[in-house]
């Protein structure tokens, strides 16, 4: 269930991307400085998530292709806004705990740098953006889930979430999400574990 190759060529094409377009936004010093009770809100978030897992790969599950099983995992993660690049692209760091039940029984650490994207021409009817991160997962026992082609699962392997958000256009403050929540030994790079990856559905709260 490795995905960091795909994940990983795509962080670096909107990440160009959202540069270039910044580029020919115009900059803070042609209006001068923005007041306070105009800066964007929502530096800050809370967000919790939940699903079930799916022995899909990472193509199949954005084809809709998913093969549901009895073990699920819940997070609660905080998160904040570190840097814009004009209204379209940011980067935002994300920590969280998560809990793990059914085929196997843990609880798990995530932290994960993302690159989220805004720029959508439906924004006026649908506020959508899409993030991809990647960061350390420790997990704080072995996953049963998670044996790769030696047989063996790994505590620590690499968190890479992917998710969609939603939310009303004239709501800075809170959205809904799906989120494929997944950990990867990224080709043996980090462990010959497979990961795993969990389909599940949150809703973040900014302030």
């Amino acid at each position: 269930m490795r995905v960091a190759f795909p994940i990983g060529l795509s962080l670096l094409g909107i990440a160009g991307l959202a540069l270039s377009a910044a580029e020919t936004l115009p900059s803070r010093e042609t209006y001068g400085p923005i007041p306070d009770n105009e800066s964007e809100p929502g530096k800050w978030s809370i967000a919790t998530y939940a699903g079930p897992v799916t022995y899909t790969r990472f193509n199949e599950i954005v084809r809709l292709q998913t093969d549901f099983r009895s073990s699920y995992v819940a997070a609660l993660a905080a998160g904040r806004k570190l840097t814009a690049h004009g209204e379209l692209a940011q980067w935002e760091i994300e920590g969280q705990v998560a809990r793990h039940w059914g085929k196997q029984d843990h609880s798990e650490i995530n932290a994960a740098l993302l690159l989220r994207w805004k720029g959508f021409p439906w924004d006026d009817y649908l506020r959508t953006s899409i993030a991809l991160g990647i960061g350390p997962s420790i997990a704080l026992a072995t996953p049963a889930l998670e044996k790769g082609r030696h047989g063996e699962a790994s505590r620590r392997l690499a968190f890479m979430p992917f998710e969609i958000t939603a939310a009303p256009p004239d709501s800075q403050n809170w959205e809904i999400f799906t989120r494929v929540h997944h950990r990867s030994g990224v080709f043996g790079v980090v462990s010959d574990s497979s990961g795993s990856n969990f389909v599940t559905g949150g809703l973040r709260v900014r302030f």
